[in-house]
């Protein structure tokens, strides 16, 4: 009977699925070694934005310590919005991998 892939298996499945592109990328030949880290970066974004065969996309979001908030009002600081697993506020994935060349 086909169910729903339990958290642990999903975890198992990308982090294959990161270990083969690693691999894919360390054994091609000829390739300057800066470009193969772009590509390694490059191929995981696209990962997490779906754009995979094997694997959906995935939410990017981060995940401040519940006393972070408070702490860098206090600082007059800038702070990173609360998400959690009901309620996902910024998820940052979609378009990661067409955006990365502007950073470099």
């Amino acid at each position: 009977m086909a169910q729903q892939y339990t958290k642990e298996e999903v975890r198992e499945m990308f982090l294959r699925k990161v270990n083969a592109i690693v691999e894919y990328w360390n054994n091609l030949t000829g390739t300057p070694e800066k470009e193969k880290l772009n590509g390694v970066a490059f191929s995981i974004l696209a990962t997490i934005d779906g754009c995979n065969v094997d694997l959906p996309g995935f939410i990017l979001a981060p995940c401040p310590a519940p006393e972070d908030q408070e702490y860098l009002k206090t600082c007059d600081e800038n702070w990173f919005p609360e998400n959690h697993e009901s309620k996902v506020q910024c998820d940052i994935a979609g378009g990661l991998h067409e955006l990365l060349h502007k950073y470099k």
